[in-house]
Protein backbone atom coordinates (compact mmCIF):
# COMPACT_ATOMS: atom_id res chain seq x y z
CA UNK A 1 0.00 0.00 0.00
CA UNK A 2 1.28 3.70 -1.10
CA UNK A 3 0.79 6.83 0.41
CA UNK A 4 -1.97 9.78 0.20
CA UNK A 5 -0.10 13.17 0.05
CA UNK A 6 -1.81 16.06 1.47
CA UNK A 7 -0.34 19.24 -0.20
CA UNK A 8 -0.41 22.57 1.25
CA UNK A 9 1.07 26.05 1.10
CA UNK A 10 -1.32 28.86 2.68
CA UNK A 11 -2.88 29.18 6.05
CA UNK A 12 -6.74 28.62 4.71
CA UNK A 13 -5.60 25.59 3.12
CA UNK A 14 -3.86 24.56 6.49
CA UNK A 15 -7.31 25.09 8.21
CA UNK A 16 -9.58 23.24 5.98
CA UNK A 17 -7.28 20.33 5.44
CA UNK A 18 -6.54 19.74 9.59
CA UNK A 19 -9.58 18.26 9.98
CA UNK A 20 -8.90 15.49 7.60
CA UNK A 21 -5.72 14.32 9.10
CA UNK A 22 -7.62 14.51 12.00
CA UNK A 23 -10.39 11.56 11.33
CA UNK A 24 -7.18 9.99 10.12
CA UNK A 25 -5.41 9.79 13.40
CA UNK A 26 -8.75 9.18 15.08
CA UNK A 27 -9.51 6.03 12.72
CA UNK A 28 -5.68 4.72 13.00
CA UNK A 29 -4.80 5.13 9.41
CA UNK A 30 -1.12 6.26 8.97
CA UNK A 31 -0.57 5.83 5.16
CA UNK A 32 -0.71 9.62 4.31
CA UNK A 33 2.13 12.49 4.05
CA UNK A 34 1.72 15.95 5.08
CA UNK A 35 3.54 17.83 2.88
CA UNK A 36 4.27 22.35 2.89
CA UNK A 37 4.99 23.49 0.21
CA UNK A 38 5.35 27.47 2.59
CA UNK A 39 3.63 29.53 0.25
CA UNK A 40 2.46 31.76 3.30
CA UNK A 41 5.83 30.42 4.94
CA UNK A 42 5.47 33.06 8.30
CA UNK A 43 2.02 33.50 8.25
CA UNK A 44 1.16 29.81 8.25
CA UNK A 45 3.29 28.77 11.59
CA UNK A 46 0.92 29.44 14.43
CA UNK A 47 -1.90 27.31 12.35
CA UNK A 48 0.30 23.96 12.94
CA UNK A 49 0.63 24.00 16.65
CA UNK A 50 -3.38 25.23 16.74
CA UNK A 51 -4.46 21.47 14.85
CA UNK A 52 -1.24 20.01 16.32
CA UNK A 53 0.59 19.63 13.21
CA UNK A 54 3.89 18.58 11.46
CA UNK A 55 4.28 18.25 8.36
CA UNK A 56 6.44 15.56 6.81
CA UNK A 57 8.01 17.66 3.80
CA UNK A 58 8.44 21.33 3.99
CA UNK A 59 9.17 23.08 1.04
CA UNK A 60 10.24 26.82 0.15
CA UNK A 61 8.68 28.42 -2.87
CA UNK A 62 8.65 31.91 -1.74
CA UNK A 63 10.63 34.39 -2.35
CA UNK A 64 10.92 37.68 -1.28
CA UNK A 65 9.15 40.54 -4.15
CA UNK A 66 8.95 37.70 -6.31
CA UNK A 67 5.93 37.58 -8.50
CA UNK A 68 3.61 34.81 -9.28
CA UNK A 69 5.97 33.60 -12.02
CA UNK A 70 8.73 32.91 -9.81
CA UNK A 71 6.41 31.31 -7.07
CA UNK A 72 4.90 29.10 -9.90
CA UNK A 73 8.00 28.00 -11.18
CA UNK A 74 9.34 27.13 -7.89
CA UNK A 75 6.62 25.18 -7.02
CA UNK A 76 6.76 23.15 -10.19
CA UNK A 77 10.52 22.59 -9.74
CA UNK A 78 10.49 22.04 -6.02
CA UNK A 79 7.28 19.66 -5.84
CA UNK A 80 8.79 17.65 -8.98
CA UNK A 81 11.56 16.57 -7.16
CA UNK A 82 9.68 15.70 -3.98
CA UNK A 83 7.36 13.46 -5.90
CA UNK A 84 10.75 11.89 -7.29
CA UNK A 85 12.03 11.50 -3.88
CA UNK A 86 8.89 10.24 -2.42
CA UNK A 87 8.44 7.71 -5.11
CA UNK A 88 12.11 5.93 -4.81
CA UNK A 89 10.67 4.08 -1.47
CA UNK A 90 7.21 4.05 -2.26
CA UNK A 91 3.70 4.58 -4.26
CA UNK A 92 1.49 7.35 -3.97
CA UNK A 93 -1.99 6.78 -4.65
CA UNK A 94 -3.54 9.81 -4.75
CA UNK A 95 -2.21 14.02 -4.25
CA UNK A 96 -4.94 16.07 -2.04
CA UNK A 97 -4.96 19.71 -2.01
CA UNK A 98 -7.74 22.27 -1.00
CA UNK A 99 -8.71 25.44 -2.63
CA UNK A 100 -7.29 27.75 -5.40
CA UNK A 101 -3.65 28.53 -5.07
CA UNK A 102 -0.80 28.22 -6.91
CA UNK A 103 -0.01 25.47 -4.59
CA UNK A 104 -3.04 23.84 -5.90
CA UNK A 105 -2.42 24.24 -9.25
CA UNK A 106 1.19 23.13 -9.83
CA UNK A 107 0.15 20.08 -7.46
CA UNK A 108 -2.82 19.00 -9.83
CA UNK A 109 -0.96 19.65 -13.02
CA UNK A 110 2.38 17.57 -11.53
CA UNK A 111 -0.32 14.50 -10.37
CA UNK A 112 -1.47 14.56 -14.10
CA UNK A 113 2.09 14.94 -15.63
CA UNK A 114 3.04 11.61 -13.04
CA UNK A 115 -0.11 9.52 -13.34
CA UNK A 116 -1.06 10.08 -9.77
CA UNK A 117 -5.22 10.54 -9.26
CA UNK A 118 -5.62 13.68 -7.93
CA UNK A 119 -8.34 15.10 -5.46
CA UNK A 120 -9.67 18.44 -5.72
CA UNK A 121 -11.23 19.41 -2.09
CA UNK A 122 -13.45 22.20 -2.30
CA UNK A 123 -13.93 21.60 -6.10
CA UNK A 124 -16.58 23.29 -8.40
CA UNK A 125 -16.49 27.21 -6.92
CA UNK A 126 -16.76 29.53 -9.87
CA UNK A 127 -16.87 33.23 -9.88
CA UNK A 128 -17.08 32.87 -13.87
CA UNK A 129 -14.49 36.57 -14.13
CA UNK A 130 -11.01 35.30 -14.89
CA UNK A 131 -9.89 38.69 -12.85
CA UNK A 132 -11.51 38.00 -9.99
CA UNK A 133 -10.51 36.43 -8.21
CA UNK A 134 -6.73 36.78 -9.40
CA UNK A 135 -5.37 34.21 -10.35
CA UNK A 136 -7.38 31.76 -8.22
CA UNK A 137 -10.31 31.37 -10.66
CA UNK A 138 -7.77 30.66 -13.62
CA UNK A 139 -6.27 28.00 -10.93
CA UNK A 140 -9.86 26.59 -10.82
CA UNK A 141 -10.72 26.03 -13.91
CA UNK A 142 -7.15 24.63 -14.93
CA UNK A 143 -7.27 22.15 -11.66
CA UNK A 144 -10.75 21.37 -12.40
CA UNK A 145 -9.30 20.08 -15.97
CA UNK A 146 -7.29 17.25 -14.78
CA UNK A 147 -8.82 16.69 -11.31
CA UNK A 148 -9.54 12.29 -10.46
CA UNK A 149 -12.16 13.47 -7.85
CA UNK A 150 -13.91 16.47 -7.28
CA UNK A 151 -14.77 17.34 -3.67
CA UNK A 152 -17.54 19.92 -4.16
CA UNK A 153 -18.80 21.93 -0.63
CA UNK A 154 -22.05 22.44 -2.10
CA UNK A 155 -24.42 21.37 -4.50
CA UNK A 156 -23.91 24.52 -6.62
CA UNK A 157 -20.44 23.67 -6.75
CA UNK A 158 -21.66 20.07 -7.98
CA UNK A 159 -23.57 22.01 -10.59
CA UNK A 160 -21.10 24.01 -12.04
CA UNK A 161 -18.53 21.01 -12.18
CA UNK A 162 -21.19 19.13 -14.95
CA UNK A 163 -22.20 22.23 -16.41
CA UNK A 164 -18.60 22.11 -17.65
CA UNK A 165 -18.48 18.53 -18.56
CA UNK A 166 -17.61 17.01 -15.30
CA UNK A 167 -18.24 13.41 -15.26
CA UNK A 168 -21.37 13.43 -11.99
CA UNK A 169 -19.64 9.92 -10.78
CA UNK A 170 -16.71 11.89 -10.47
CA UNK A 171 -17.91 14.75 -7.50
CA UNK A 172 -19.25 14.27 -4.68
CA UNK A 173 -20.96 17.14 -2.48
CA UNK A 174 -19.45 16.73 1.23
CA UNK A 175 -19.82 20.06 2.24
CA UNK A 176 -16.74 22.20 3.52
CA UNK A 177 -14.48 21.18 5.84
CA UNK A 178 -13.80 24.71 7.25
CA UNK A 179 -17.42 24.06 9.64
CA UNK A 180 -15.38 20.99 10.86
CA UNK A 181 -12.14 23.22 11.72
CA UNK A 182 -14.79 25.96 12.76
CA UNK A 183 -16.32 23.55 15.53
CA UNK A 184 -12.57 22.17 16.45
CA UNK A 185 -11.92 25.67 17.45
CA UNK A 186 -15.19 26.39 19.09
CA UNK A 187 -14.82 23.31 21.45
CA UNK A 188 -11.22 24.16 22.84
CA UNK A 189 -11.12 25.69 26.35
CA UNK A 190 -8.84 28.62 25.18
CA UNK A 191 -11.73 29.45 22.51
CA UNK A 192 -14.01 30.12 25.86
CA UNK A 193 -11.11 32.35 27.35
CA UNK A 194 -10.75 35.93 28.07
CA UNK A 195 -7.11 35.98 26.98
CA UNK A 196 -6.23 36.74 23.30
CA UNK A 197 -2.83 36.00 21.92
CA UNK A 198 -2.46 39.18 20.09
CA UNK A 199 -2.16 41.41 23.52
CA UNK A 200 -3.76 44.29 21.30
CA UNK A 201 -7.16 42.92 21.64
CA UNK A 202 -7.30 42.08 25.44
CA UNK A 203 -9.48 44.50 27.16
CA UNK A 204 -11.26 46.03 24.37
CA UNK A 205 -14.08 44.00 24.04
CA UNK A 206 -15.85 45.75 27.08
CA UNK A 207 -15.29 49.44 25.96
CA UNK A 208 -17.50 49.49 22.86
CA UNK A 209 -21.48 48.49 22.16
CA UNK A 210 -20.43 46.77 18.57
CA UNK A 211 -17.21 45.29 16.92
CA UNK A 212 -16.28 45.09 13.16
CA UNK A 213 -14.11 43.61 11.35
CA UNK A 214 -11.82 44.27 8.81
CA UNK A 215 -10.08 42.34 6.37
CA UNK A 216 -8.97 42.79 2.88
CA UNK A 217 -5.97 41.18 0.48
CA UNK A 218 -6.83 40.04 -2.24
CA UNK A 219 -4.88 41.56 -5.57
CA UNK A 220 -7.52 43.01 -7.38
CA UNK A 221 -8.34 45.10 -3.85
CA UNK A 222 -5.15 47.10 -4.08
CA UNK A 223 -4.89 50.09 -5.19
CA UNK A 224 -7.37 52.40 -5.65
CA UNK A 225 -9.81 49.50 -4.33
CA UNK A 226 -7.60 49.94 -0.87
CA UNK A 227 -8.23 53.82 -0.87
CA UNK A 228 -12.08 53.50 -1.01
CA UNK A 229 -11.98 51.34 1.58
CA UNK A 230 -10.24 53.08 3.96
CA UNK A 231 -11.96 56.47 3.81
CA UNK A 232 -15.16 54.30 3.89
CA UNK A 233 -14.03 53.13 7.35
CA UNK A 234 -12.27 56.28 8.45
CA UNK A 235 -15.74 57.55 7.38
CA UNK A 236 -17.89 55.18 9.39
CA UNK A 237 -15.49 55.26 12.47
CA UNK A 238 -16.35 59.36 12.78
CA UNK A 239 -19.78 58.86 12.93
CA UNK A 240 -19.87 55.37 14.65
CA UNK A 241 -18.09 56.56 18.05
CA UNK A 242 -19.29 53.41 19.62
CA UNK A 243 -18.30 50.80 16.97
CA UNK A 244 -14.53 49.59 17.16
CA UNK A 245 -13.00 48.84 13.77
CA UNK A 246 -10.35 45.97 13.63
CA UNK A 247 -8.68 45.58 10.91
CA UNK A 248 -5.81 42.93 10.64
CA UNK A 249 -3.51 44.48 8.29
CA UNK A 250 -2.23 41.72 5.64
CA UNK A 251 1.84 42.51 5.51
CA UNK A 252 1.64 42.18 1.78
CA UNK A 253 3.79 45.71 1.14
CA UNK A 254 0.68 46.78 -1.42
CA UNK A 255 -1.70 47.20 1.70
CA UNK A 256 0.35 47.17 4.80
CA UNK A 257 2.44 50.44 3.62
CA UNK A 258 -0.34 52.11 2.73
CA UNK A 259 -2.95 51.01 5.25
CA UNK A 260 -0.38 51.96 8.30
CA UNK A 261 0.56 54.79 6.77
CA UNK A 262 -2.69 56.71 6.43
CA UNK A 263 -3.37 58.96 8.94
CA UNK A 264 -6.94 59.23 8.76
CA UNK A 265 -6.75 55.62 10.38
CA UNK A 266 -3.71 55.44 12.45
CA UNK A 267 -5.55 58.61 15.03
CA UNK A 268 -9.13 57.68 15.18
CA UNK A 269 -9.24 55.94 18.63
CA UNK A 270 -12.23 53.67 17.54
CA UNK A 271 -9.95 52.19 14.65
CA UNK A 272 -7.74 48.85 16.00
CA UNK A 273 -4.87 48.39 13.40
CA UNK A 274 -2.79 45.07 14.04
CA UNK A 275 -1.07 42.59 12.43
CA UNK A 276 -2.33 39.26 10.97
CA UNK A 277 -4.36 37.50 13.80
CA UNK A 278 -3.74 33.58 14.72
CA UNK A 279 -6.75 31.65 13.66
CA UNK A 280 -8.50 30.92 17.09
CA UNK A 281 -7.97 35.29 17.69
CA UNK A 282 -9.71 35.55 14.29
CA UNK A 283 -12.43 33.56 15.28
CA UNK A 284 -12.90 34.66 18.65
CA UNK A 285 -13.11 38.51 17.27
CA UNK A 286 -15.62 36.96 14.23
CA UNK A 287 -17.62 35.75 17.00
CA UNK A 288 -18.00 39.15 19.01
CA UNK A 289 -18.97 40.77 15.58
CA UNK A 290 -21.85 42.97 14.42
CA UNK A 291 -20.66 42.79 11.07
CA UNK A 292 -17.79 42.19 8.45
CA UNK A 293 -16.38 44.15 5.78
CA UNK A 294 -13.82 41.60 3.67
CA UNK A 295 -12.89 40.07 0.41
CA UNK A 296 -11.86 36.79 2.04
CA UNK A 297 -13.40 33.45 0.97
CA UNK A 298 -13.09 32.05 4.25
CA UNK A 299 -14.90 34.67 6.51
CA UNK A 300 -17.95 34.52 3.93
CA UNK A 301 -17.63 30.26 4.99
CA UNK A 302 -17.11 31.32 8.52
CA UNK A 303 -19.39 34.37 9.03
CA UNK A 304 -22.37 32.38 8.97
CA UNK A 305 -22.33 30.12 11.93
CA UNK A 306 -21.87 33.21 14.26
CA UNK A 307 -24.91 34.67 12.60
CA UNK A 308 -22.50 37.71 11.34
CA UNK A 309 -23.35 39.18 8.20
CA UNK A 310 -20.58 40.46 5.27
CA UNK A 311 -20.12 43.08 3.28
CA UNK A 312 -17.98 40.99 0.44
CA UNK A 313 -15.49 43.50 -1.33
CA UNK A 314 -15.78 41.51 -4.62
CA UNK A 315 -17.44 42.48 -7.85
CA UNK A 316 -17.94 39.07 -7.84
CA UNK A 317 -17.90 35.78 -5.00
CA UNK A 318 -17.93 32.29 -5.70
CA UNK A 319 -20.00 31.63 -2.25
CA UNK A 320 -23.11 32.46 -3.57
CA UNK A 321 -24.90 30.34 -1.47
CA UNK A 322 -24.37 33.17 1.22
CA UNK A 323 -25.52 35.71 -1.46
CA UNK A 324 -28.71 33.75 -2.46
CA UNK A 325 -29.66 33.34 1.73
CA UNK A 326 -29.22 37.03 2.18
CA UNK A 327 -26.17 36.49 4.67
CA UNK A 328 -23.61 37.99 2.70
CA UNK A 329 -23.72 41.05 -0.07
CA UNK A 330 -21.96 42.47 -2.95
CA UNK A 331 -20.53 45.92 -2.58
CA UNK A 332 -18.86 47.92 -4.82
CA UNK A 333 -14.81 49.14 -3.27
CA UNK A 334 -16.17 52.69 -3.69
CA UNK A 335 -16.42 54.75 -0.42
CA UNK A 336 -19.97 55.90 -0.49
CA UNK A 337 -21.51 52.29 -1.87
CA UNK A 338 -19.63 50.55 1.53
CA UNK A 339 -20.97 52.98 3.41
CA UNK A 340 -24.15 53.08 2.37
CA UNK A 341 -24.29 49.30 2.09
CA UNK A 342 -23.12 49.44 5.98
CA UNK A 343 -25.91 50.95 7.30
CA UNK A 344 -28.80 49.40 5.21
CA UNK A 345 -27.55 45.75 5.01
CA UNK A 346 -29.09 44.26 8.02
CA UNK A 347 -30.02 40.23 7.55
CA UNK A 348 -32.36 38.85 9.78
CA UNK A 349 -31.25 35.18 11.28
CA UNK A 350 -33.54 32.41 11.82
CA UNK A 351 -33.05 30.98 15.61
CA UNK A 352 -32.74 27.14 13.55
CA UNK A 353 -30.29 28.94 10.99
CA UNK A 354 -27.81 26.52 10.04
CA UNK A 355 -24.67 27.22 8.20
CA UNK A 356 -25.06 26.69 4.49
CA UNK A 357 -21.46 25.59 3.75
CA UNK A 358 -20.89 22.77 5.95
CA UNK A 359 -22.29 20.62 9.11
CA UNK A 360 -19.28 19.75 10.60
CA UNK A 361 -19.34 15.71 9.35
CA UNK A 362 -17.20 16.92 5.63
CA UNK A 363 -13.72 15.39 6.90
CA UNK A 364 -14.79 12.29 7.60
CA UNK A 365 -16.77 11.73 3.73
CA UNK A 366 -13.31 12.97 2.60
CA UNK A 367 -11.10 10.74 4.66
CA UNK A 368 -13.34 7.80 3.58
CA UNK A 369 -13.23 8.53 -0.45
CA UNK A 370 -9.85 9.01 0.18
CA UNK A 371 -9.55 5.38 1.85
CA UNK A 372 -11.28 4.12 -0.80
CA UNK A 373 -8.79 5.45 -3.48
CA UNK A 374 -5.91 2.54 -2.17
Amino acid sequence: MGKICLIVGTRPEIIKVAPVVMEFRQRGFDDFLLINTGQHKDLAEPYWSLFGLTPDYNLSIMTPGGGLGQLTSRAFQQLDDLFIEIQRSTTIDAVLAQGDTTTVMVSSVLSFYRGIPFVHLEAGLRSYDLQNPFPEEFNRKVTTIVTHLHLAPTSNAKKNLISEGVSENRVEVIGNTVVDALNFVRSSPLFSAANFANDQLNGVFDKYSKYVLITCHRRENHGVNLTELMKAVASLATEQCDTLFIWPVHPNPNVKSKVMLNSNLTVLKNILLVDPLEYLDIIKVLSKCHKVISDSGGIQEEAPSFKVPVLVLRSATERNEAIEAGLSKLVKPIAYRIIEDYHNFAPVFDQDFKNPFGDGLSAKRVAQLLINLQ
